[in-house]
């Protein structure tokens, strides 16, 4: 991933509410705001939980359940979904989340995803689009919420160790005998009701992980060539105005 300074601001155009003339009334009244889209690879954990951020809090989002999905082929899948979201909706801003531990160390997967930003090159460069990756996944982002955790996590199983005793208490009112820990995360009958994430909002835990989040990725770009974990999920709520 290429060494960049953190983005501290966001072009307000792409959030402001516009205002529209109406007919046989004088002056104007407002259209509502064009909301950011999130476009990521995974298909339940992101679309859940970002619609329900969305539905629960200040933040509120255009999760569209197609742009989901296909986390192996991110860099064929985004541009498309980019370009789609970009063409229909004027001055749409899109962010983009995915997983990075199946890229990092695999030389073949670190190719195709300079290629992706090849290919994408001037949405960055305008602002209309960033990037969200996590190292190693998006789980890293839950479990800043209760710790600030700095050990470098190559994979799931590294993440689920430290994450499980947590985010378990948020499914408390479900019957989690039995369940293991990767389906109560991934599976649609489980994130699809908004418990868990009124649990992972609560008691300034989201402000806790954008600070730990942001910390984080200084380091990490800071020490470029280090084995850090982070998460630039962050962004997605720094950026947003309030």
């Amino acid at each position: 991933m290429a060494k960049r300074d953190l983005k501290d601001t966001v072009e307000n155009q792409y959030f402001k509410r516009e205002s529209i003339p109406v007919a046989g009334e004088e002056g104007t009244r407002e259209m509502n705001p064009l909301l950011p889209f999130i476009i990521s690879g995974g298909k339940n954990t992101e679309r859940y939980y970002f619609q329900h951020v969305s539905e629960l809090t200040q933040y509120k989002f255009k999760v569209v359940p197609e742009y989901f999905g296909d986390e192996a082929q991110y860099t064929e899948v985004f541009p498309q979904r980019i370009g789609r979201i970009i063409e229909k909706n004027s001055g749409a801003k899109v962010y983009c989340v995915f997983d990075w531990d199946t890229v990092y160390g695999n030389p073949q997967r670190e190719a195709n995803h300079v290629r992706f930003k090849k290919v994408i090159e001037k949405y960055l460069e305008d602002g209309s689009v960033v990037l969200c990756p996590s190292m190693p996944s998006v789980e890293y982002w839950f479990l800043l919420h209760f710790e600030d955790c700095h050990d470098f996590l190559r994979g799931w199983r590294e993440i689920s160790q430290k994450l499980a005793p947590h985010i378990k208490s948020c499914f408390a009112y479900q019957s989690l005998n039995g369940i293991k820990f990767k389906d109560l995360l991934k599976r649609e009958e489980y994130v699809k009701d908004k418990r868990w994430v009124e649990e992972l909002y609560k008691d300034g835990k989201m402000e806790l992980a954008m600070y730990r989040a942001e910390s984080g990725c200084k380091d990490f770009l800071q020490q470029e060539g280090s084995e850090l974990s982070y998460t630039f999920v962050y962004l997605i709520f720094k950026d947003y105005p309030m």
